[in-house]
C-alpha cells in the first residue's frame, strides 16, 4: 500500500497537476483558452509558482528569474512538487497499521522509505540537453525541502539545505 501511494500517487498527482499548471491554468473546462481564476487567485498562483522557481534556483545556486511563468520548466517543477505533496497526503491518511510498516533490518520508518522511494525513479541518467526538466537531483530535493513533513521525518536542523526557513506551498 505504501509503495502504491508513493509510486502511483506521485505520478498521478504530477499528471493531474498539469491540468492546473502554467499552461493548463489558461484553459477552461471546455478547453477554451481563457484565464478562469480570479485576479486574486492568479496573483497567489503566480507568487507560489515563483516561490518554487526561487527554491529551484537557490538549490541550483543560480539567480532566480522573476517575471512571466515558463510553460515548460515551471510547469514540470510545480507538477513534481504537488505530485509529491499529494502522494504524501494520501500516505499520511492511511490507517496507522498500514502506514507504519518497516522493513526488517533497516533503521528506517515507513515515512523515511516513502521519501527515499519518491526519488528512486529519478536515479536514471538524465539527458544533459533536456530543457523541460530540472536536473534529477533538484527534481528530488526541491519538493522535499519544501515539505515540513520531510524535515520532521529526518530531523533536519533549521536553516540547513533540506530545511530552509522559507518553504513554498501550493494548496495552503
Amino acid at each position: 500500500m505504501i509503495q502504491n501511494c508513493r509510486k502511483h500517487g506521485i505520478t498521478i498527482g504530477h499528471e493531474i497537476m498539469h491540468g492546473y499548471d502554467v499552461g493548463g491554468s489558461m484553459y477552461d473546462e471546455k478547453s477554451m483558452q481563457r484565464e478562469w481564476g480570479t485576479p486574486e487567485f492568479m496573483k497567489k498562483y503566480t507568487e507560489r509558482t515563483l516561490c518554487l522557481r526561487e527554491s529551484h534556483r537557490a538549490a541550483e545556486a543560480k539567480k532566480a528569474r522573476q517575471g512571466v511563468l515558463n510553460d515548460t520548466v515551471d510547469s514540470e517543477n510545480l507538477a513534481d512538487f504537488v505530485g509529491t505533496a499529494l502522494a504524501h497526503a494520501a500516505f499520511a491518511s492511511l490507517p496507522s497499521a498500514e502506514r507504519n510498516v518497516a522493513l526488517p533490518g533497516l533503521n528506517l520508518t515507513a515515512e523515511h522509505l516513502f521519501f527515499i522511494g519518491s526519488c528512486a525513479k529519478l536515479c536514471a541518467r538524465q539527458n544533459v540537453n533536456s530543457e523541460r526538466y530540472a536536473a534529477s537531483r533538484f527534481r528530488c530535493n526541491v519538493p522535499l525541502m519544501n515539505m515540513a513533513e520531510f524535515s520532521s521525518a529526518f530531523g533536519c536542523a533549521p536553516e540547513r539545505p533540506m530545511n530552509p526557513s522559507k518553504k513554498c506551498a501550493f494548496w495552503s
